[in-house]
């Protein structure tokens, strides 16, 4: 037995026949919702299950963003690192002696280059002396004179 066209409702013979978007259509019913035109296998768009060629088919607009766990998820972050919150972080703790700070990749790499900065500049320990802190020979070469006298 064959089936009816899903635009006309007259039965659909097998030399006509066009399988698409779960229904069966005559070649010259198979057309845009809108403009009508002729569609096939290669150029249409289903929507809704119907045809559309590409200039009209529905852009879909989104009014509402579902509030999905990743959804929530990704507002707190940004709220948490929003500057406003930082800003009403830190006036709220502001002469508690301590503030709220996220450790970030870029605070991390910040702590990481001052404690670099911190090492290199600090003094040599007592008792210990490194080249670029000894003192240069006389010209004479007698060195007596730099460091005192040998006992």
């Amino acid at each position: 037995m064959n089936p009816n066209c899903a635009r006309c409702g007259k039965i659909v013979y097998p030399t006509e026949k066009v399988n698409c978007l779960d229904k069966f259509w005559h070649k010259a019913c198979f057309h845009c919702e809108t403009c009508k035109m002729t569609l096939n296998m290669k150029n249409y768009k289903g929507y809704e299950k119907k045809p559309y060629c590409n200039a009209h088919y529905p852009k879909q607009s989104f009014t509402m963003v579902a509030d999905t766990p990743e959804n929530l998820r990704l507002k707190q972050q940004s709220e948490l690192q929003s500057q406003v919150r930082y800003k009403e972080e830190f006036e709220k703790n502001k002469g508690k002696g301590f503030s709220v700070v996220a450790d970030t990749p870029e605070l991390q790499r910040i702590k990481k280059t001052q404690d670099q900065i911190s090492n290199v500049s600090a003094p040599a320990p007592v008792g210990h002396t490194t080249p670029a802190f000894l003192p240069s020979p006389p010209a004479s070469g007698n060195m007596s004179g730099a460091l005192g006298r040998a006992c």
